[in-house]
């Protein structure tokens, strides 16, 4: 299910609207600043993560590019995610 379903299911259509664009202008501003959020190397090596509440953007980046890793709700489990591999490009 993605994130704009579940949200158009809980919600409404215009709130999932409302709430991926926010992500995307996220998302955009990572291209600009990709260096500028916390790391998470406990979880892979060279993560980062931005925070558009409650989900989280976890992604990787050098001077070339930014490459979207996950979108994950806050309540989900980053341990038993990342045990499994979860994080890895």
């Amino acid at each position: 299910m993605t994130i704009w379903v579940y949200i158009s299911e809980e919600a409404s259509e215009a709130a999932a609207s409302h709430f991926v664009a926010k992500l995307y202008a996220l998302c955009e501003r990572l291209l600009a600043f990709p260096f500028a959020n916390a790391e998470r190397p406990q979880l892979a090596p060279g993560l980062r993560v931005a925070f558009q509440k409650p989900y989280a953007i976890y992604y990787s980046s050098d001077t070339q590019s930014v490459t979207i890793i996950r979108v994950l709700h806050g309540a989900r489990d980053l341990g038993a995610i990342a045990d499994q591999g979860g994080f890895s490009p």
